[in-house]
């Protein structure tokens, strides 16, 4: 059976319209900087990014992260997942938005991206050249421009090289009040039950053609959910061959709680060789983001 070596990589690289804005304040141009010399020192395989942004400007040229990222990880492939863009979610309560429309873009819009040096495979057929699904797990009945009513998604692929594992990152909701300082009553629970609701949708849509055929799959993203919360206990339990990747430095990947957020999980726990994970901590990560970066060598059967 052939075996995989590969390096996945997570970060929500933060505040997306504080990170990518024309470049023309000196502080945004040094996270931009930072960013590009933190995808050079990570150099994984596969990266996966959540709050991704572009923009297209008044002449119609698209500015994006993807093919800044790109370029600084030597990527040949990638795809973006929209959340949210000016075009089909307008609301005068986000300011991004807001100043969007004073600045003449046509469009400005925020994802989850995966960047790759391996080609992406058709889902049915790892043979034939294929490209990730950009799937909803949480539509808000109204979009108003504010972090409870963002919407979320989970990208979906799978790689062409054997033995052909499938990849997903997902970031999952978070709700204002829920975390301190300024803490609101039931906020809390309400998250971490929309938290559980979106990993029971996204294991409703791997569990036929993924678990249940004990095919490798490899989960990142931005949880908002520590290790004990209801969302990451019903993922490792559901299906007994899930395991997360622990870091050898396990602790906080965000500064408002004292545990990891972020996190790489793999399944099943019998198709793996061996692996390292470590969450990359240093002076770097914390100018390109308000999150630190997970990162992983896996070895597959």
């Amino acid at each position: 059976m052939p075996t995989l070596n590969l390096r996945v990589a997570t970060l929500n690289i933060g505040g997306g319209e504080k990170t990518f804005d024309e470049f023309s304040n000196d502080t945004q141009h040094s996270r931009q900087e930072a960013l590009e010399l933190l995808v050079k020192r990570l150099d994984a395989d596969v990266l996966c990014l959540q709050e991704v942004t572009q923009y297209v400007n008044a002449d119609g040229m698209t500015r994006s992260l993807m093919d800044i990222i790109d370029r600084a990880g030597n990527y040949q492939h990638a795809f973006f997942g929209k959340v949210v863009s000016m075009e089909t979610d307008m609301q005068i309560k986000k300011d991004i938005m807001v100043k969007g429309i004073f600045k003449d873009w046509w469009n400005w819009s925020m994802g989850n991206a995966i960047h790759s040096r391996l080609p992406f495979a058709r889902l049915s057929d790892p043979t034939r050249a294929g490209m990730p699904r950009n799937i909803p797990v949480f539509r808000p009945l109204a979009y108003e421009g504010t972090r409870d009513t963002d919407p979320r998604y989970v990208l979906l692929t799978r790689l062409k090289e054997a033995p052909y594992p499938f990849l997903s990152t997902l970031h999952l909701t978070t709700l204002v009040g829920e975390r301190p300082p300024d803490i609101v009553p039931h906020k809390r629970e309400q998250a971490q039950h929309m938290r559980l609701t979106q990993i029971n949708l996204f294991l409703d849509l791997v569990r036929a053609f993924i678990l249940e055929q004990e095919a490798p799959l490899i989960l990142t993203g931005d949880f908002n959910a520590t290790e004990d919360e209801p969302a990451i206990q019903q993922l490792l339990e559901s299906q007994p061959g899930f395991v997360r990747l622990r870091p050898e430095n396990d602790g906080p990947t965000h500064p408002d709680l004292p545990r990891a957020l972020d996190h790489i999980f793999f399944y099943p726990r019998a198709r793996l060789v061996d692996y390292t994970c470590r969450i990359e901590s240093g002076e770097l990560s914390r100018r390109a983001s308000d999150h630190l970066p997970v990162v992983a060598d896996l070895q597959i059967k």
